[in-house]
């Protein structure tokens, strides 16, 4: 089993004018959307999130695609996933979490945004990376470039 953030390409020819209004907004590098995949052993792929267009926090199967998608390797196990998803699973997504980075909003600790959703994940499984960084915080722009070292 093999795990990796996706990354949505925010100028890719399918993404929508909230796709790059978030990438610019954010840091403009290319990314508006943040998932975890996981790659079972069957080939089978699944992908972990909170997105806006599903209402929050779901797992749904996951088409590879590098031209919409940018995927960069991650170590955590998949019991510590599936045991975050099962605490979160259905909850809201965090419009005000997102108008956060605008306007002085505070965190909502019970909905979810998509980077700080796989954030989470991350820092709860112990990624030393994110041990002092707050989640919410973290928009897919700058979870990319924490992966990456930048």
């Amino acid at each position: 089993m093999e795990f990796y953030l996706a990354f949505y390409k925010s100028k890719n020819p399918n993404a929508e004018w909230d796709d790059k209004l978030i990438d610019w907004y954010t840091g403009s590098i290319g990314f508006s959307h943040v998932e975890i995949v996981v790659v079972y052993k069957t080939g089978k792929k699944e992908m972990y999130t909170s997105s806006p267009r599903d209402g929050g926090v779901r797992a749904k199967e996951h088409i590879w695609d590098e031209n919409v998608w940018e995927y960069e390797r991650i170590n955590i196990t998949f019991s510590h996933l599936t045991d975050i998803f099962t605490l979160t699973n259905g909850c809201k997504y965090d419009w005000n979490g997102i108008l956060g980075f605008i306007l002085p909003f505070q965190d909502r600790t019970n909905k979810w945004f998509c980077s700080e959703w796989c954030s989470n994940v991350l820092k709860t499984a112990g990624d030393k990376r994110f041990l002092i960084l707050e989640p919410s915080r973290l928009s897919p722009n700058k979870l990319y470039k924490i992966i990456k070292g930048e």
